[in-house]
């Protein structure tokens, strides 16, 4: 079919079941063919393996050093490059600096989905440039 060919992949990384169902209906409606992640290392395995448009994670999964580890090692595969991570979050940026400075965008919960998807399609469109979303 000619409109899978313009399909852009996601992978989800998000524990609460109703929240992560939100964001895979949005990512789905949105043209997104979206993989969720079991878990945090289920996800880097999955963008180690194969190219991916975008990463959406939920950055309370695990104690912040491992987070950031894991934020790291997904931006350097080099298939992977300039794919856009989005962190969600209880906590503000600034609770969260370390992390929030890692990734493409930042969104603090509760938000809602025209803000998630705004900033999803802000970083896809700034992939080279930078992204807006820090600090939402």
């Amino acid at each position: 079919m000619q409109a899978d060919l313009f399909k852009k992949s996601a992978v989800l990384i998000e524990q609460n079941p109703l929240q992560c169902r939100l964001y895979e209906d949005a990512l789905i409606a949105n043209g997104f063919d979206v993989y969720v992640a079991k878990s945090a290392m289920d996800g880097l395995i999955k963008v180690k393996d194969a190219p991916e448009d975008l990463v959406v994670i939920n950055t309370e999964l695990t104690e912040e050093s491992f987070m950031e580890k894991l934020i790291c090692k997904m931006k350097s595969e080099r298939h992977n490059a300039a794919m856009p991570i989005v962190g969600v979050s209880i906590y503000d940026g600034e609770h969260k600096k370390n992390i929030a400075e890692l990734l493409d965008a930042f969104l603090t919960k509760p938000l809602s989905i025209d803000k998630f998807l705004e900033s999803i399609f802000g970083c896809l469109e700034s992939k080279v440039d930078g992204c807006e979303g820090f600090g939402s």
